[in-house]
C-alpha cells in the first residue's frame, strides 16, 4: 500500500488495535495525514493507547469507508519533531497542544 491509499482509507472512522502482555486493545479513531512522506495519526500523551504503543509498537488497523474495507499491520512510533507533529495535527484539522499532543508515525505498512 502506498501512503496515499493509507490516508484515503483512514479518512473516516477506523480502528486501531494494540497489544500489551497478550491483551488486545481496540479503539476507534478518525483521520490521518501525510507529512514528508510519512503517515501519521494523532493522540494524547495522557491516553493508554500512547503508553501501549510505546511498550509494543506493532499495531493493526481496520478501516471501512466508501473505498471498501482495508486492513493492515504497521509499526507505530512517536514523532519526536514537534514541528512535524504540529503539521500533522493541522492537516487532520485537530487542535494541537505542545504539552500533550503527539503524532504517531506508521512505518512498515503491510496489507493483511
Amino acid at each position: 500500500m502506498d501512503n496515499e491509499e493509507v490516508v484515503d482509507a483512514l479518512s473516516g472512522v477506523w480502528y486501531l488495535a494494540t497489544s500489551v502482555e497478550d491483551q488486545p486493545h481496540v479503539r476507534p479513531l478518525d483521520k490521518a495525514a501525510e507529512v514528508d512522506g510519512n503517515v501519521y495519526f494523532g493522540t494524547a500523551k495522557t491516553k493508554k493507547m500512547y503508553e501501549q504503543i510505546l511498550m509494543n509498537p506493532r499495531v493493526e488497523v481496520f478501516a471501512m469507508n466508501e473505498f471498501g474495507a482495508c486492513r493492515f499491520s504497521a509499526d507505530a512510533y512517536e514523532e519526536e519533531d514537534v514541528t512535524v507533529s504540529k503539521e500533522a495535527f493541522e492537516k487532520m484539522e485537530k487542535p494541537f497542544d505542545e504539552d500533550t499532543s503527539v503524532a504517531i508515525r506508521l512505518e512498515n505498512i503491510e496489507k493483511v
